[in-house]
């Protein structure tokens, strides 16, 4: 059973993978100054937006710098579970908040940081 250890990536692969993840950075800052829940009448658009982009990035970094692309099928099956780890987190995470129940009378509202200089 032999098994691939030298395997050397053009660097062409590297600069695209770095022109992905240069654009990743802007669509995150975008995203980060534009308020895209008020603008779309609702919902967590911003959180969304912010959640998939993070995915994007991380898959690009996962597989190319770290390798993975070119793995074996063990690596595979831990990088599988560490996603299916994740998912399990995540979806278990927003199920909590969203079912929160409030007290009555009580809308739950955004906390603003107090205003400087008052």
């Amino acid at each position: 059973m032999s098994e691939k250890t030298d395997h050397v990536v053009s660097p062409r692969i590297y600069f695209a993978v770095l022109l992905a993840l240069m654009t990743l950075l802007v669509l995150t800052l975008v995203a980060a100054f534009v308020d895209f829940d008020q603008r779309l009448h609702g919902g967590y658009w911003n959180m969304s937006l912010a959640i998939l982009i993070a995915i994007g990035k991380a898959i690009l970094i996962i597989l190319f710098f770290m390798h993975v692309k070119y793995a074996g099928h063990v690596t595979w099956a831990f990088v599988g579970s560490g996603f299916v780890w994740l998912t399990i987190l995540l979806t278990l995470t927003f199920t909590d908040y969203g079912t929160r129940a409030y007290p009555p009378g009580i809308q739950p509202t955004v906390q603003r940081p107090p205003s400087v200089g008052k």
